[in-house]
């Protein structure tokens, strides 16, 4: 009976390990489809007459870096190759194809006026060393450090401590730790470790009670707004951050500090504001839990 049994077990063994090829192989056919379709379609544009495009004044760089831009988004759309071999790959196209260092058979026999300005190598390189790369760089190694070390999880279970256990205050220490933790890690991760805390409390409500439904809402939107408080909250606020100092722009030489201090209390603002519609919305059918 037993070797019955075994040779059953086998056979399934068997059966699964030869759906997983088939699925791998067809992964691998679709990702060939869709990297084809990419390239063909950047090449279409790349080799169009410049008039197709309809484009007063549109030069051969400019047509170049149309075809590098519908390239990069649909590997992007499409994830034939993971995200950052496609970044890599647009600096790498960017220095061969229009930079002033590009290859010399894409410039050989084209006029300076139908070529266009090229970029400058330097330029484009020095994207890899851009001060807010290494801010994200080092918001990025501080949320690993806190969560490999254990001391994320620890701070969360301190800081939801005084809150007690009134059902209203429990929703706004889930809504203001999630937005601290935020302000310093990314939203997904801090959105993911609320969440397992979270568990438990849910479990203890009624489960008719709309209270669940406010909670578990309170942590993605307090996620997204606190991460509004520092310039390494989220990616768009460092990026604002660079173009409001850029010397050539507005110039407003405006520090970490001085983020803080004016978006913190609007922060503030908003997370009561969401506290209070949250409660509106999704009361508590218990006081406490």
């Amino acid at each position: 009976m037993y070797k019955i049994f075994h040779g059953f077990h086998l056979v399934e063994a068997y059966q699964d390990l030869k759906k997983a090829k088939r699925l791998a192989k067809n992964q691998t056919v679709a990702r060939c489809i869709k990297l084809t379709v990419a390239i063909t379609l950047s090449l279409i544009l790349w080799l169009l007459p410049i008039d197709t495009f309809g484009i007063e004044g549109l030069t051969v760089i400019e047509q170049r870096l149309i075809s590098i831009f519908i390239f990069a988004t649909l590997m992007w759309v499409f994830e034939a190759v993971p995200a950052w071999t496609t970044s890599v790959l647009i600096v790498v196209l960017l220095l061969l194809t229009v930079s002033d260092s590009s290859l010399w058979f894409l410039t050989q026999g084209i006029s300076t006026e139908e070529l266009g300005q090229t970029v400058k190598y330097k330029s484009i390189m020095h994207c890899f060393a851009d001060p807010i790369i290494m801010l994200f760089i080092g918001g990025f190694i501080l949320a690993i450090a806190a969560t490999k070390s254990g001391l994320d999880v620890l701070l969360a279970r301190v800081m939801l401590r005084p809150f007690g256990t009134q059902s209203r205050y429990v929703l706004l220490g889930f809504i203001l730790v999630t937005a601290v933790f935020s302000m310093f890690l990314s939203n997904t991760a801090t959105a993911a470790m609320m969440l397992t805390f979270l568990t438990p409390v849910l479990k203890v409500l009624p489960a008719d009670g709309k209270g669940k439904i406010g909670l578990a809402m309170a942590i993605p939107v307090a996620a997204n707004v606190g991460g509004m408080g520092t310039p390494i909250g989220t990616p768009p606020n460092a990026i604002a951050l660079k173009y409001l100092n850029d010397p050539e722009g507005l110039n407003l030489n405006i520090g970490f500090g001085e983020w803080m201090s004016f978006m913190l209390p609007y922060t503030i603002i908003v997370l009561f504001i969401a506290w209070f519609i949250l409660l509106r919305l999704f009361p508590f059918k218990t006081k406490k839990y």
